[in-house]
Parts: C-alpha cells; structure tokens; sequence
C-alpha cells in the first residue's frame, strides 16, 4: 500500500514539473518540436502540389465551351486559328467532339504561301490543310501518344512514331492537351501535311 502511495506522489510531481516547464519561455512548437529542414521542404511541396492542383481544376473549369470557341478566344495558335475560321471544316470542329492538332506560328516558317490558302480559289486547299490537323474523336494527350495511328478528318490515316519524341506524320507533337466540352486539342511543333498549289 505504501508502494502505490508513493507512486502516484512521484506521478503527480513529474506532471506538476512540466507544467512549470510549459510555463516558461519554452523553444518548441505546439506541436511538441520544431520542424527539420526536411519536413518544411516537405511541407512547402505539398502546398505547391495543392496549389498546382487547384489551378489545373480552374483551367478545366474555364474551358467548358467547344474546341473552336477556345481556339478563337485564346492566342495560342494565332496563324492556325485564323486558317481554320476561314475554312469550312471550322463548322465541323465547332459542332463535334474532335481532336485538333494546332501547328504553333513557328511551323509555319516552313509553309511560306500559308497565306495564299486564304486567296479565292484555294477553299479546297485551305479545308485540305485544315482536315490534315483534326481527328473525329476527343483525344487526351496521353491516349493520342498510345496509338499506332490516326485517322485524321481528310480520311488518311497517318502514323505516329515515337523514336525521338512523338511525332505525328513526321510532325512533332507538343507535350500535353487542352480538354475542352466539345473535344481537345493538342499542340505541333510542325505542319502535319502541305499542300500543293497548282503551277
């Protein structure tokens, strides 16, 4: 009896002995220790993720309209974007869950008489182009890169390779998508096809 006594006694000084310890000017967090330089960069990680995350559902968010109204209302692929508006085939991009693969300004340094596709008598040339750069079928970018092959709306079906990077008829193909409500859209690094103007 005297054991249990004299056991509760020391219990109740040791609790008594880190209250007053608590009490004065204590270092440590709230948590009971200071964080390893470690575990704050491990922190700051995951806050960046979250924050990644967010923004990443935001620009879904924003992107509930049609894959032709994204391209119109965006500048990333200014000289496409104003092809593909004067061509026919824009009807059948904005109607239809498609796939558009939109050359970025730079490609077209190697399709100089880009600009002729828009003269009179080339609208079968410019919904040629066009054709050549959209798929009948809303693709991610992950899935795209996964295929042997595509068939493009021009109804050729045209090879993906990928030795080197992923490229798309011997186009190089931008990493990632634009997910939109009425399909996506995936940027080129090149021109999938040329067309050939009459002599």
């Amino acid at each position: 009896m005297g054991l249990v006594f004299i056991s509760i006694i020391s219990c109740e000084s040791s609790s008594s002995s880190k209250l007053d310890n608590n009490d004065g000017n204590n270092s440590e967090s709230p948590i009971g220790r200071e964080l390893s330089d470690a575990e704050k960069n491990g922190v700051r990680l995951l806050k960046r993720r979250q924050e990644q995350k967010k923004n990443a559902e935001a620009i879904v968010e924003g992107n509930t309209t049609t894959t032709y109204r994204y391209l119109v209302s965006s500048d990333d692929y200014p000289i496409f974007t104003t092809l593909m508006q004067k061509s026919s085939i824009s009807k059948h991009i904005h109607a239809n869950n498609v796939t558009v693969l939109a050359p970025v300004d730079e490609a077209f340094d190697n399709f100089i008489r880009y600009e002729d596709l828009l003269l009179p008598g080339n609208e079968a040339l410019l919904d040629e182009f066009i054709s050549y750069h959209v798929i009948n079928t809303s693709l991610e970018y992950k899935q795209f890169s996964q295929g042997a092959s595509w068939e493009v709306h021009a109804g050729v079906t045209l090879e993906l390779n990928r030795s080197g990077g992923i490229s798309f008829n011997g186009a190089h193909v931008r990493f990632g998508s634009i997910g939109t409500d009425g399909g996506s859209i995936i940027g080129m690094d090149d021109i999938i096809y040329t067309p050939q103007f009459e002599k």
